[in-house]
């Protein structure tokens, strides 16, 4: 099998069709498995999904994830889960994940990006990636990436500034030799994903927006608040650090944003404000990422750390920026 798409969803029946006839759509000349994990849906998404399996059975398979009735359960843990476990099954040489309520625009995207990876000269390239258009329920599109220029980017050029959702990216299929342990197995979403693969090669960049990343209100994202999504991120963080502990300074640089906004909101740090990534980080013995979410401040000394750490983000943050408008100038970005 040349590729598998992995899909995961929950409660997605609204979206979960359009998914599969983007990916069902694709023109390739090679073969492709389409892997659907479901993380116990109680709507009809399982229905629809086990519809178009009958109609592809040698194509879909299906996969869910038991839910118990009334159990409360950690969403991180069980995203990153669902994924690891179709990266499990998976049998394509190489592998791309699509969640349930995303889908792809163009029907050459499979073929485009397993012809740059399989060129000889991309041999040092782990992943394929292209832009995106954020797509909202009112019809807007706007693009995510503001990068125009096709290229190869490493970590070092990517990390600071740049964001291409995991949806984006084709990979080779590493995980046999490299599987993810830990609390990257723990929390193995977006920027974790990037940052795992970026362990073991570049990433070639196409700037053709060829997916779909649907902003939804309500989602797992965005029902959530400023201080949730800053606990989000410096458990990313840690995770980039479990990881690469060579690579802080640029992992400091990204999560300036992050930083700032905990440390503006300092006073409304608690335990259940991080919720539930503080249970996540607490489980794990994630010391910091819970340097975060117990912050005192009333704590001299941990007020003088986390301005330190502010203005050295901060400074690297302002760095990254003139070095991207340099490169916007000479349309090298």
């Amino acid at each position: 099998m040349k590729v598998s798409v992995l899909i995961t969803t929950y409660n997605l029946e609204k979206y979960i069709r359009q998914t599969l006839d983007s990916v069902l759509m694709q023109k390739t000349n090679f073969s492709h498995e389409v892997l659907v994990g479901d993380d116990g849906s109680t709507d009809g998404t399982i229905e629809i999904i086990k519809e178009y399996q009958s109609r592809y059975p040698e194509k879909i398979k299906l996969f869910v994830m038991p839910r118990e009735s009334g159990k409360e359960y950690n969403r991180v843990e069980r995203s990153a889960a669902n994924r690891l476990n179709l990266l499990e099954k998976a049998t394509g040489e190489y592998c791309c994940f699509l969640d349930g309520d995303d889908y792809y625009l163009d029907e050459t995207k499979l073929q485009r990006q397993v012809d740059v990876l399989e060129k000889e000269e991309n041999q040092d390239c782990v992943m394929c990636a292209h832009n995106l258009f954020l797509t909202y329920e009112t019809g807007e599109k706007v693009l995510l990436c503001k990068a125009k220029k096709e290229r190869k980017i490493t970590l070092q050029q990517y990390w600071p500034l740049m964001f291409l959702q995991a949806n984006a990216i084709l990979f080779r299929n590493i995980y046999r030799q490299n599987q993810p342990t830990g609390i990257l197995a723990k929390s193995f979403d977006d920027n974790n994903i990037t940052f795992w693969l970026f362990q073991h090669g570049k990433m070639y960049y196409l700037p053709q927006p060829m997916g779909a990343y649907r902003q939804v209100s309500g989602s797992s994202w965005n029902a959530i608040d400023e201080i949730q999504k800053a606990s989000s991120n410096v458990l990313g963080y840690s995770v980039e650090l479990s990881v690469s502990k060579e690579h802080r300074n640029l992992s400091v640089i990204r999560h300036y944003p992050d930083f700032r906004s905990l440390y503006e909101n300092r006073t409304k740090i608690s335990k259940e404000a991080c919720m539930p990534f503080y249970q996540t980080a607490k489980e794990n013995h994630v010391q910091e990422a819970l340097w975060f979410y117990e912050f005192d401040e009333e704590d001299a000394a941990m007020e003088k750390k986390f301005e330190s750490l502010l203005r050295r983000a901060k400074r690297g943050y302002f760095i990254a920026k003139c070095k991207r408008a340099f490169l916007k100038v000479f349309r090298l970005y």
